[in-house]
């Protein structure tokens, strides 16, 4: 199977890529420049305007400090900008986010992958603001993947599971949820698994993060590609070959 394969039915449901900054505080006065070199691949821009709240217990003194917040209207302002097919671009004063529900390859369709919408993004961003070094580069990858049967061994033969399924059998199972942080390559990543069963069918979310911290800017897509490589690695290490074929056919198809 080669790894930039594209499957007729992807697993995953949200992809996001983010940028951490220290504030910078002459943003809002760029952010007109920055809105016109991304007009081609981001035609629709919102703000958003998020408020800032503490939640504070009940004595006189707590109810004094949260006072005091709303008195100062601390109000973060995130510049966002959509593509036609709904890919999200959000800048604020601190971070740069780019996140997709309809994400179909990293690498795949050349202009129009998530990684040169990425480089495309991140180059006019630098150009715009000249920093040398980014606290912190981030890839998470959102995946909901089918259970075909109530059966440990059958949910066995499609994943290499991290669930303690040894211990809790799938077969009455309700919830269940294992995240492990491990250090990967000069990175951290996290892999988090959570059985939902709910009213409807069960499913297996297949949360997979990595990130890397103090990265000169230039760096930024080689620290992206670095954390896609751990990040496929990891997705191709936990599912089987069942989840494959299901992958690989139209939907609305049975297994």
């Amino acid at each position: 199977m080669s790894p930039r394969e594209v499957f007729l039915r992807p697993l995953v449901k949200q992809v996001a890529f983010e940028v951490r900054y220290p504030n910078l505080f002459f943003i809002e006065g760029r952010i007109g420049d920055f809105q016109v070199k991304v007009m081609k691949d981001f035609p629709k821009s919102d703000l958003v305007l998020r408020r800032n709240l503490m939640v504070v217990g009940g004595s006189p003194n707590n109810i004094e400090e949260l006072v005091k917040q709303q008195q100062a209207d601390s109000v973060d302002r995130i510049w966002q900008f959509t593509s036609p097919s709904g890919t999200k671009l959000q800048i604020s004063g601190t971070s740069l986010l780019l996140s997709s529900e309809n994400h179909r390859s990293y690498h795949h369709g050349e202009a129009e992958s998530f990684r040169a919408v990425i480089n495309r993004a991140v180059g006019y961003f630098f150009d715009m603001v000249g920093i040398p070094v980014v606290l912190r580069v981030g890839l998470r990858y959102i995946n909901e993947c089918p259970i075909f049967e109530r059966s440990t061994r059958i949910f066995n033969e499609c994943y290499n599971s991290i669930l303690p399924l040894n211990r809790y059998g799938l077969e009455h199972a309700v919830n269940m949820d294992c995240a492990v942080v491990v250090n990967k390559e000069q990175s951290q990543f996290r892999h988090l698994e959570s059985l939902k069963s709910g009213q409807g069918e069960a499913r297996l979310i297949l949360d997979l993060d990595a990130w890397t911290e103090n990265v000169p800017s230039e760096n930024v897509m080689a620290s992206a590609d670095t954390l896609h490589g751990i990040i496929s690695d990891e997705f191709w290490n936990t599912v089987k070959e069942p989840i494959l074929d299901f992958m690989r056919r139209p939907k609305g198809e049975d297994r």
